[in-house]
């Protein structure tokens, strides 16, 4: 059996006694798109850092087509380098205001393969038109362009090596709203064009939804919902995923529901409660076993994993 494009095994990573990964696993197949969503210090940097080969992890690994990152070296990793690449939050800050757009997105195809200069600025001539941007842009520097242009052509730069998989954290946010909508449509379009995959980091569920294949649910370093994207929005079976559901803005103006309100803050990853770490904010919270046991992530319905006692049967 094929092992999947992208997986992640037991993923922990430790800074002295902060976890801030605690054991996750995921896979990512071809041409799909994993969502990791999660408030603020769920781990989801610290996850994308080990993605993108930039940090190592403590316990676990992070496997491509079923070999160990860890281990690439030399050509290995320059390949590693050009397969799998990243589209950040904000275009402004990732842009070097002083290379023409050209130059930008030229550098990583140039970084990671053996091309002429003439050879790349070919390549930027068609992704440029691929992301909806001219090929006179090519002549012209970031700070002149708008923030969905810039975020245009941060795609450009990491499509133009033709990688396997694209690491889009907060790739919209900063954007409005009708330039976000073009952007996550432009996304999709590529996708099916490439044959790319992407790991989309998200604190935003409606673009986790509309994007997403599967979905993985984070707290506090550990993933406590996984599954197909479809079957975890609709029937989230995770109280933490509940909560972050009912917070969402509705898909429209007159649908009513009902807002779960959690009690408290997110605990700090350096005085982690013990058992479920959702535990002291959690509505269901029954007894001794969620205080003092952490919950396996099991299956509770056909490809669709929770990590609470209660989907589990606990009484």
């Amino acid at each position: 059996m094929r092992p999947p494009l992208l997986e992640v095994k037991n993923l922990s990573r430790y800074f002295g006694r902060v976890k801030a990964l605690d054991g996750i696993s995921f896979s990512l197949e071809e041409g799909q798109t994993l969502a990791i969503v999660g408030e603020s210090g769920c781990g989801k940097t610290t996850a994308i850092r080990l993605l993108l080969a930039l940090d190592r992890p403590t316990v676990g690994h992070v496997e491509m087509h079923g070999r160990d990152i860890a281990g690439f070296k030399g050509k290995d990793l320059r390949k590693f380098r050009s397969d799998v690449q990243a589209v950040f939050q904000d275009p402004w800050s990732s842009l070097n205001p002083r290379i023409r757009v050209r130059d930008l997105i030229a550098e990583p195809l140039r970084m990671n393969s053996d091309v002429t200069k003439a050879e790349a600025y070919k390549a930027v001539d068609k992704v440029l038109r691929d992301v909806g941007l001219l090929e006179a842009h090519a002549q012209s520097f970031a700070h002149e362009f708008s923030g969905g242009q810039r975020q245009r052509i941060a795609i450009a730069s990491a499509l133009i090596s033709k990688p396997k998989v694209i690491v889009l954290d907060e790739p919209v946010s900063a954007l409005d709203g009708s330039v976000r909508a073009q952007i996550m449509n432009l996304l999709k379009d590529l996708q099916l064009e490439y044959g790319i995959s992407f790991v989309l980091v998200a604190h935003d569920l409606g673009t986790a939804k509309y994007m997403a294949d599967h979905v993985a649910v984070m707290y506090l370093g550990r993933v406590v919902e996984y599954g197909v994207a479809q079957q975890v929005f609709a029937a989230p079976q995770h109280p933490y995923t509940l909560a972050l559901m009912s917070a969402a803005l509705p898909a429209h103006p007159r649908l009513q529901k009902k807002e779960i309100i959690l009690r408290g803050e997110v605990a700090s990853p350096i005085d982690v409660p013990p058992g479920c770490h959702f535990h002291p904010r959690c509505q269901s919270f029954f007894g001794d076993i969620c205080a003092t046991q952490p919950p396996e992530l099991l299956e509770v319905l056909q490809g669709h994993l929770a990590a609470c006692h209660l989907c589990h049967g606990a009484t």
